[in-house]
């Protein structure tokens, strides 16, 4: 049977300090944790205190602590970082305590300098008994709970306490066939027992079941000798005498899912939350504009895999670009909490006000042992005209390419509310202006001159130029400038509804969620564009729409006729 070693005292310091840092909130200039919420009368646990300014938590105020713990001993510790030339210093104080009173007890705040630390919660049983009094080493497995519902999280704790001292400890490899097993990680602290000094070390687990009906969990082995010294220098056979102790077999009933459960993701959680935050305030959008919205599930006593996606886009003038989800796992005194973020990009198409429905999440609270719900609540979006071109007065969708060019309809919109009589003038005049014209040329008799070739369009180049280069953002600007010159101001969406085309229709779309899908920093490779499909697509265009329009200068008018 393969051995597991037990991590040395560093070890495990290095992993409780990591796992304090992932749960010390980012603001808080002053931070409190605890190596273990839950003890027994006659355990010691370290309380730490940090500062990352120039606060000294040496300096706080241990007298309302002193009410409910016995300090045993403290340290203080320094240390200094230069990051990219910026210097940062951190400070701390590590208290080891041991309760006087049993109960739920409330850690109070610490303040230093101004700066506060959170309360901490600390719930500490009775002593723990020991059945033989003759014995030196105990070694037991426990569970957190009598039964567990599928696909729920089990705590098993392996723990070895030992009176005299121990060399060559391991504990045997845990082994289920039907459950899933995640290591969190293991610890060391002392304890009394009637007056006798333990050191306990524990190895702790969470088993999520694969199928109801009963989990078996072998009986688990440990060994370690007693140590003395050897008796020469040549002597090589092991020191000590060996010593080897078995748990104790536990079967625990595993129920099914509850009839009564809707048909939803099945959720077994002591605590499941949901939250949103918006880039950007929800009544300021206009056409055009992205906003993300970024849904954050965290449950306690489920893995992030278990987490069901989310889709925050229900209403229909939005297009949404989903990024891909972060989901990850934490491991801490209670077990796994699983975290799931999904966000996504919405892009305003056209202007109005926009309601996104609250959404729902079931799960089963195995606390309360009932059916709960995680809610957001209702969410309004209001988007204005676009400050570049008016909304579309079809209210038909359009994407941030498909804004008409302001210029064009400011001009139109002059020329509609010209006096019609003013119009008639200057048309009249220009006729007088142009027969004259034309009776000059013609007195002076040119020679002939060869019709002059329409040019082509020059954004067509720039657009292939993008597409080759892989820039979507050079690529998009090409593209309307491409329109604009074959004289279509309108939305993209007609343009390609006339061109009938699914490669470019699937092409520019890819472009555009390329443009709006999210933070590319996450994954890099996620947000490339490649932009051989574009060109492949436009230049399998007929030829009278790939290129822009003749370009019908006046001069080869006249000399046509």
């Amino acid at each position: 049977m393969t051995q597991k070693k037990f991590g040395s005292r560093f070890e495990w310091l290095v992993l409780t300090s990591l796992l304090a840092l992932l749960s010390w909130p980012a603001q808080a200039a002053l931070q409190a944790s605890l190596d273990r919420y839950n003890i027994a009368m006659g355990d010691s646990v370290r309380l730490s205190l940090r500062s990352d300014d120039d606060s000294n938590p040496a300096d706080a105020d241990l007298s309302a602590l002193q009410e409910l713990f016995e300090v045993l001993q403290s340290s203080s510790n320094v240390s200094t970082r230069i990051v990219n030339g910026e210097r940062s210093q951190t400070r701390e104080l590590t208290l080891e305590l041991t309760p006087i009173k049993e109960g739920s007890l409330i850690i109070p705040p610490f303040e230093v300098d101004g700066k506060r630390s959170e309360a901490l919660a600390v719930t500490v049983g009775p002593e723990p008994s020991v059945q033989a009094t003759d014995e030196v080493v105990i070694f037991e497995a426990e569970v957190d709970r009598s039964q567990v519902y599928v696909q729920g999280q089990l705590l098993l704790t392996l723990r070895v306490q030992q009176a005299v001292n121990l060399d060559s400890r391991s504990i045997s490899e845990l082994e289920i066939s039907n459950a899933y097993v995640e290591t969190l990680g293991q610890n060391s602290f002392q304890r009394t027992i009637n007056g006798r000094p333990w050191l306990v070390h524990e190895v702790r687990y969470a088993l999520f079941p694969e199928s109801s009906g009963e989990l078996v969990i072998p009986a688990q082995t440990f060994s370690g000798r007693i140590a003395s010294g050897r008796r020469t220098l040549f002597d090589t056979r092991p020191a000590g005498r060996l010593l080897r102790r078995r748990s104790e077999e536990l079967v625990i009933p595993v129920l099914p899912r509850p009839a009564s459960y809707p048909a939803a993701t099945w959720l077994p959680s002591s605590k499941l939350s949901i939250e949103e935050q918006w880039s950007a305030p929800l009544d300021e959008l206009r056409i055009g504009d992205s906003v993300t919205r970024t849904i954050t599930i965290t449950g306690e006593g489920l893995q992030g895999a278990q987490l069901p996606p989310i889709d925050g886009n229900s209403a229909s003038g939005l297009r949404a670009y989903p990024d891909q989800p972060l989901i990850n796992n934490v491991n801490g005194d209670k077990g796994v909490t699983g975290i799931r973020v999904d966000s996504l990009a919405l892009v305003a198409v056209s202007d109005g006000v926009y309601e996104l429905p609250a959404l729902e999440i079931p799960w089963w609270d195995t606390e309360s042992d009932s059916l709960q719900f995680a809610r957001l609540p209702a969410q309004r979006l209001t988007v204005l005209p676009s400050a570049a071109a008016p909304g579309k007065a079809d209210g038909t969708s359009a994407s941030p390419l498909e804004l008409t060019d302001q210029a064009t309809q400011s001009v139109n919109g002059a020329v509609s509310s010209t006096n019609v009589w003013a119009l008639i003038a200057a048309a009249c005049a220009s006729g007088w202006i142009l027969t004259s014209f034309m009776w000059w040329r013609r007195s002076k008799k040119p020679a002939p001159q060869a019709p002059q070739k329409p040019t082509a369009s020059s954004s067509v180049p720039k657009l292939f130029d993008a597409c080759k280069s892989n820039d979507p953002s050079l690529a998009r600007e090409a593209l309307r400038a491409w329109l604009r010159e074959q004289g279509h101001a309108g939305p993209i969406g007609d343009w390609l509804r006339e061109q009938n085309s699914p490669p470019l229709q699937k092409a520019v779309e890819a472009l555009e969620s390329c443009l709006y899908r999210g933070d590319s920093e996450r994954d890099p490779q996620a947000n490339r564009w490649d932009g051989s499909d574009l060109a492949a697509a436009v230049r399998a265009l007929p030829k009278t729409k790939a290129t822009a329009k003749t370009n019908n200068a006046l001069p080869e008018l006249y000399l046509s006729q």
